[in-house]
């Protein structure tokens, strides 16, 4: 028995001939395989269009759904021409005859100008471009990296479409820490905030910077300007597009029916007519035997004007253009025109004081990098200032003479001791369209004093009468 129960258990732990044993090597190297294909699944899936982020803002919408609406507004600047004049107006109006930032500090300024003029940077040639991008994306994401020898900054940009995350702090939305920058064949890359810690670690790393126009109150990303009007912009091209094509089928379909009366000269008369076509001519003669008729499909285009009208109209209002800005002016004479400009030009002087505002954080974050690299101390005010061309020019006679007014009317009252100088001197500004901080009007009324009294001849004594001895005797 004890020989039987051995063959039993041989033939028990023998490999089956049907099924050879998987050596463990290679059963290994299998389920290894497996897993490494389960991981880069997974990979691909979080990076669907779906994806969103681990700790969004309450009025954050999908990356994908961003992601459709940036590449439409890319596709339309490229191909649709009211998106493109509307761009193009808006940076003609901004930022169109330059701009140019200095400060009072003739060290920081020096900063400044070799900063701008950089020639890898040349931030003068890059404002109709970055206009453009905030236009069209809504978002700009400009990158600094700072040279750890002469502590100057190199400017480069990330479009919306290329960050795919605002990562903030948990507690804290508007804390901007990283962004997320989506890689076309490595994994995703992360840039670290001017907000976060990590940024004034030396050696320093770079930093990207957010500027974003129409974002909401509870959300991290932009909007375009072109978001609102893409489906309308789309509907009258296609409109236009269906308009010649009928025209185009109405010109096809003219036929052009001759009466013989002679009915002999039916064949003679269509041979001649097929060897001198009368429609290309333009001319044909014909005698008293004969008619012509010329039919045409009727489309009915004058019907269809308003209805181009009407789509232009709702672009227009969704760009917060007047229609005149487009290039039709028929029936707006100069007042309507300019009362359906200020509006615009209230846009585009709010747009363009967005621009200055992301300018100054520029060169105020450039320059902080700089005393960083340098050991020097970097002031909290660095008294910036902003040369730019005014968005309306027509009211600067108006503005003009209501300035020398007012000036005449608060010298009289300065004088007469109703006002001091400090409130006329901010009322002045105010008709001016300058806004100024009360710091600012005392430092300009203390120089201007300083002058008035460095200028001023000291008082002349009075010519001595002449000495009686010495007057000559008549």
């Amino acid at each position: 028995m004890s020989r039987l129960a051995d063959v039993f258990a041989k033939a028990l732990r023998r490999p089956s001939a049907g099924r050879p044993q998987r050596r463990p090597a290679v059963a290994a190297s299998r389920s290894q395989t497996r897993r490494s294909q389960t991981s880069v699944v997974t990979v691909q899936v979080d990076d669907s269009p779906g994806w969103q982020g681990i700790h969004p803002a309450p009025g954050d919408r999908p990356w994908g759904d961003i992601y459709a609406d940036l590449v439409d507004a890319l596709d339309a600047w490229r191909k649709n021409f009211m998106v493109r004049r509307i761009v193009g107006l808006t940076r003609s109006y901004c930022v169109g005859a330059g701009l140019n930032v200095s400060s009072r500090d003739q060290n920081i300024n020096d900063f400044i100008l070799a900063f701008w003029s950089h020639p890898k940077n040349t931030i003068g040639r890059r404002l109709g471009e970055i206009s453009d991008a905030l236009c069209r994306d809504g978002e700009l994401f400009p990158i600094l990296f700072t040279n750890p020898v002469d502590g100057m900054s190199y400017l480069r940009f990330k479009s919306a479409r290329q960050i795919r995350e605002v990562v903030t702090d948990p507690e804290d939305f508007e804390t901007v820490l990283s962004f997320t920058e989506n890689t076309v064949a490595q994994a995703p890359r992360s840039w670290i905030s001017p907000e976060n810690p990590a940024a004034e670690t030396v050696p320093l790393q770079p930093v990207m910077l957010h500027w974003a126009v129409n974002k909401p109150i509870d959300a991290t990303r932009g909007e375009s300007d072109l978001t609102p009007i893409l489906p309308w912009a789309l509907r009258y091209s296609e409109w236009l597009k269906d308009r010649v094509r009928l025209n185009r089928l109405r010109t096809r379909q003219g036929i052009l029916d001759v009466e013989v009366a002679d009915d002999t000269q039916v064949e003679a008369k269509r041979a001649q007519l097929r060897t001198s076509n009368p429609v290309d001519a333009g001319i044909y003669v014909h005698g008293p035997g004969e008619e012509l008729a010329m039919h045409n499909l009727q489309i009915g285009a004058d019907s269809a004007e308003e209805d181009g009208r009407v789509l232009r109209l709702a672009i227009a209002t969704g760009a917060g253009l007047a229609l005149h800005y487009l290039g039709e002016g028929e029936g707006t004479n100069y007042a309507t025109a300019r009362e359906m400009g200020e509006p615009t030009a209230r846009f585009f002087a709010d747009r363009q004081q967005r621009i200055i505002w992301f300018l100054h954080d520029l060169v105020g974050i450039a320059y902080r990098r700089y005393c960083l690299v340098t050991g020097q101390t970097a002031p909290e005010d660095l008294q910036l200032q902003t040369a730019v061309t005014e968005v309306a020019r027509a009211d600067n006679q108006t503005i003009a003479n209501a300035t020398l007014s007012i000036v005449r009317a608060l010298a009289i009252s300065a004088r007469e001791g109703w006002i001091d100088d400090e409130t006329a001197l901010s009322i002045a500004l105010k008709f001016a369209g300058e806004t100024y901080p009360v710091e600012d009007i005392r430092q300009i009324l203390a120089r201007a004093r300083s002058e008035h009294d460095q200028d001023a001849e000291p008082p002349q004594e009075p010519d001595a009468p002449p000495d009686a001895d010495s007057q000559p005797t008549q």
